[in-house]
């Protein structure tokens, strides 16, 4: 069973964001809202490079014949292009994509005039003398990662079209060519063996990088949609066990509760009338009762840890103020083992956003087990402490201790350590899950559970939760 949990600050929010934002990239099928925003924002971002660095190359730089202002002219027709397109999709970003054929054809346009305004772009600087020449190659591998592996090819093809037009267009001169001193070496006539080099070499480049991309994606998409469908089921058998779960609690809760309270009544009834084994007989199904009652009540919080929900029922928590409350609740059980059970808590609030009835379960775990491995005599203490940016709790015994190749096991599921001679008489049954509730509610609170222990020297078992910042608690 897995706990579930939400974001409690912006930093993991800002992390979760950034991660859908990159797997939205490896999605072919899905979230192609969130790709042509992604796609938008990049070209936000060229339209003003293009424009800034026209004007560093001429009046920094010093590269002469320079088109600065027809440069400047095409960075803003991009942004003036781009703005439309970051209105139309915007509506889509951040869900998955319902119209998807037609999400698919803005994504299709919109590479192919990034090539037609990349085209341009070269053309000015030099055309296929060019250092920029290498952009293209980076439009081929945006398409293979934004479209599908017939689409990237397309494209791929469409851009070498462009590259060739603009080659074979300067090498015959139906093309005026611009050659900014600096930019590029040389402004002699087009060999054409050159264009033929340039070509060859683009077209194998172009070829290459289209169909080891493709593959990698292909490769990618098919391992995510394996995944999607493995979740999907994950997703449904999770369903069936939790109806399971609750109709078992709503069936085996009455009937047990109306036996223990049957048993109650007959005791008090009959109290003068049993003998020494018939007593003892009673007393023993009073037991058992209550542990199948103790055993449905973790199946409950198991139950309740289920929810997917969970965190949106948190708040403010002061832990101090729960430990006084189950270090109380714990006082007779304590005393009738001749036990010290000490409350230490902090000289300051120690607040956490969390549900404070799983909270309260998890250390009320800790401290019955305290209660539970220490001989009659012992000493327990509880205490609560502040750390770096968290909230550390300690239960502390001087019982038998845990030897340390069984520490790794003792937070799984329906593992009961074998009691120690000084105390088996008095342990009675128990589920095993007790250690693995308080684990998986600490996990869903972002926090960690751990022991130090060794055989005959105690244990001291260690809570430590995301503290909430003081200015933030004040509100």
């Amino acid at each position: 069973m897995m706990a579930y949990g939400a974001a409690t600050g912006s930093a993991y929010a800002g992390w979760k964001h950034l991660m859908e934002t990159v797997r939205a990239l490896l999605v072919h099928s899905r979230r192609m809202g969130d790709r042509l925003y992604l796609y938008a924002l990049v070209r936000f971002a060229v339209a003003a490079t293009i424009v800034g660095s026209a004007f560093f190359a001429r009046y920094v730089v010093g590269i002469e014949g320079l088109p600065v202002r027809a440069l400047t002219v095409l960075g803003i027709v991009l942004a003036l292009y781009n703005s439309v397109v970051f209105y139309l999709i915007r509506p889509y970003r951040d869900r998955a994509s319902t119209s998807y054929s037609a999400l698919r054809r803005w994504m299709h346009a919109t590479v192919m005039v990034d090539f037609i305004f990349l085209t341009v772009a070269v053309w000015m600087v030099g055309g296929a003398k060019s250092p920029f020449l290498a952009f293209y190659l980076f439009h081929v591998i945006l398409a293979g990662v934004f479209l599908s592996r017939s689409a990237a090819y397309g494209q791929a093809i469409a851009g070498y079209v462009l590259l060739t037009t603009l080659v074979v267009g300067q090498w015959l001169e139906w093309i005026p060519q611009w050659y900014p001193e600096g930019a590029v070496c040389g402004g002699e006539r087009f060999d054409g063996r050159y264009v033929l080099t340039i070509l060859a070499v683009y077209g194998l480049l172009f070829t290459l990088s289209s169909v080891t991309l493709n593959s990698l994606m292909t490769m990618l998409r098919s391992v995510e949609r394996g995944l999607r469908e493995a979740n999907a089921e994950l997703e449904r058998l999770s369903a069936m066990r939790r109806d399971f779960l609750h109709i078992v609690l709503h069936d085996l809760k009455s009937p047990v509760a109306a036996v223990s309270q049957y048993l109650l009544n007959l005791e008090a009834i009959l109290e003068n009338q049993l003998n020494e084994q018939q007593a003892q007989w009673l007393h023993r199904c009073k037991v058992r009762l209550k542990e199948q009652m103790d055993f449905l009540h973790d199946l409950e919080v198991l139950a309740l840890l289920e929810s997917a929900d969970l965190m949106q029922h948190a708040k403010l928590v002061d832990i101090n103020e729960i430990i006084g409350q189950v270090t109380d609740n714990f006082h007779e059980a304590a005393q009738n083992r001749n036990h010290t059970l000490e409350y230490m808590p902090a000289a300051r609030p120690l607040r956490v956003l969390g549900v404070e009835r799983l909270l309260r379960e998890a250390l009320a775990n800790l401290v019955s087990n305290a209660l539970k491995y220490t001989p009659d005599g012992g000493r327990i203490a509880v205490r609560g402490k502040a750390g770096n940016n968290v909230v550390r709790i300690e239960v502390e015994d001087n019982g038998i201790g845990i030897a340390e190749k069984e520490q790794d096991r003792l937070f799984q599921e329906f593992v009961r350590l074998k009691p120690h001679a000084a105390i088996a008489d008095k342990m009675g049954s128990s589920s095993g899950l007790g250690l693995s509730i308080v684990q998986r509610i600490v996990q869903a609170h972002k926090g960690t559970v751990g022991v130090s222990s060794a055989p005959n020297r105690g244990s001291t078992f260690f809570i430590e939760l995301p503290a909430v910042p003081q200015d933030r608690a004040a509100l």
